[in-house]
């Protein structure tokens, strides 16, 4: 059982550091949005498209990973609730 605690606090981190990396995808879109509202006229405007398709499809990927560890989570702490109530 502390096997499966120390995983969901591994857990845990993994998922702090996905949403702190999520929340500078977001950060970056609106400087990208605020920039190219001023000065779009001087770019590329295909380039400023991938440029900001990257960044989305970073956020879609890591938000993909933090479901996946939401579940995982999910998963251990219903397990320890089953081992917790098998042992009363």
């Amino acid at each position: 059982m502390k096997d499966l605690s120390q995983t969901q606090k591994q857990l845990t981190d993994q998922e702090i550091t996905l949403l702190r990396k999520m929340e500078t995808c977001e950060a970056y879109l609106s400087v990208i949005f605020a920039y190219t509202e001023q000065e779009g006229h001087n770019y590329h405007l295909v380039a400023i498209e991938e440029i900001m398709k990257a960044v989305c499809a970073l956020q879609c990927e890591w938000l993909a990973e933090l479901n996946h560890i939401r579940l995982e989570k999910a998963f251990i702490t219903n397990r320890l609730q089953h081992e917790g109530g098998k042992e009363r």
